[in-house]
C-alpha cells in the first residue's frame, strides 16, 4: 500500500477509511498496470529510435 501512498494516488487516511481491502489492492493493480504499460511504450519508442539511427 505504500506504492499507493507515494504515488499519491491514496492517503494513508483513505486507506484507512475510505477502501477496503479489496478495493485498495484493486487500485494497487490499477496503477502496476498503468506503469508496466508506459515502461513498454517506452521500450518500443526507444527501439524504433535504435532503429531509425536517433537518440
Amino acid at each position: 500500500m505504500y506504492a499507493l501512498i507515494k504515488s499519491g494516488k491514496a492517503s494513508m487516511w483513505e486507506l484507512k477509511t475510505c477502501y477496503t481491502l479489496d478495493e485498495a489492492l484493486k487500485l494497487y493493480a490499477l496503477i502496476r498496470m498503468e506503469t508496466d504499460i508506459e515502461a513498454a511504450q517506452s521500450k518500443e519508442l526507444a527501439d524504433k529510435n535504435a532503429k531509425t539511427g536517433r537518440r
